[in-house]
This record gives structure tokens, C-alpha cells and sequence, in this order.
């Protein structure tokens, strides 16, 4: 018991003398790969600072893991989870103590990168049918709100020659009278 706790206080003391004071995201080794909802769940039940996050924040918008190098005890994986409506992407990993990934540590927070956001965007669009139907609507009414100004403007230009036709048909009216 007194070995498990000295290597827990070792792992903290660790973690704490990083440049910054916190841990940061290690350096991306190989490709992200996507989460399907049923390995985001496995992830989450190993790591107990990833599952009070959801608990929290709700489930993420895009889920991804990435084989980072990270020096020991951490895990060599992260999972960056993405919160579209918050802007936040959030990176989880692990702490191994005695050979045995015992603590879950968040990693990171920060703002979703403009060209990641529109990764995710373009993925989630190809993957839902609903939200390729949403946007095409949106798109529908846009066009139909551009179509009535412009039939409005075509109308009160109309209006516009009608009036200075019958203005024209009255003067040269007075000028036959004369």
C-alpha cells in the first residue's frame, strides 16, 4: 500500500515539474483516427477524468484517438475529444504507475483549430443524412429570401417606368390640347 502511494506522489511530482506547470500535448506520431461510440465508451470506463468530462459537458460533438510520443508514465494515445457547440477540443490520456494505467489526466483544453473544425464539419456532414437535409433546406429558404428581393426590386423599378410613362402619355396629351 505505502508503494502505491509513493509511486502516486512520484507520478503528481512528475506531472508538476513539466516547463509550464501542466502537461501538454505530446507530439502527434501517427495519424487521428475516429472513435465509434462504442470504443469512446471503452475509453471513457478506463479513463475516469474522460468520463467525469461527459458527464459534465455532455458527449462530444467528434471523438478521435492519436498515437502521440509522450514520455513515461504516459500513455503513448490521447483521446482529443471536440465540442463543436463550445469550441473546445479537450485531450485525455493516462498515467501508468508500477506498469498498471492507474490515473486518468486531462491533458488540455483549448479552442478547436479553424481547419479542424471544418474536418470535423465535413465528416459529420458525409455521415448524416439529416444534417445534409437541414443545410439544403437552409440553403432553399436563402435562395427563396433572395428570389422575393429581387421580385421586389423588379417590381418597384416596374412601378417606377409605369409612373413616368403616364407622366410621359400627360405631357404629350397637354401638348396636342394646346
Amino acid at each position: 500500500m505505502r508503494g502505491g502511494i509513493t509511486a502516486v506522489v512520484a507520478v503528481v511530482a512528475l506531472l508538476g515539474t513539466s516547463p509550464a506547470g501542466s502537461v501538454t500535448l505530446g507530439d502527434d506520431v501517427g495519424p487521428a483516427e475516429a472513435l465509434s461510440a462504442r470504443a469512446f465508451k471503452q475509453r471513457m470506463s478506463h479513463n475516469p477524468q474522460l468520463r467525469d468530462y461527459v458527464a459534465l459537458r455532455g458527449y462530444p460533438d467528434w471523438v478521435e484517438e492519436v498515437e502521440v510520443y509522450n514520455n513515461p508514465p504516459l500513455d503513448a494515445y490521447e483521446v482529443r475529444a471536440y465540442y463543436l457547440r463550445l469550441d473546445r477540443e479537450v485531450a485525455f490520456t493516462r498515467a501508468f504507475i508500477l506498469g498498471r494505467p492507474d490515473i486518468g489526466l486531462r491533458l488540455s483544453e483549448r479552442p478547436i483549430a479553424p481547419d479542424k473544425r471544418e474536418e470535423i464539419r465535413q465528416v459529420l456532414l458525409a455521415r448524416n443524412p439529416a444534417l445534409r437535409a437541414e443545410l439544403a433546406a437552409e440553403r432553399a429558404m436563402a435562395a427563396a429570401d433572395s428570389a422575393e428581393q429581387a421580385v421586389a426590386s423588379v417590381e418597384a423599378t416596374v412601378a417606377r417606368v409605369e409612373r413616368l410613362a403616364d407622366e410621359m402619355e400627360r405631357d404629350f396629351d397637354r401638348t396636342l390640347y394646346k
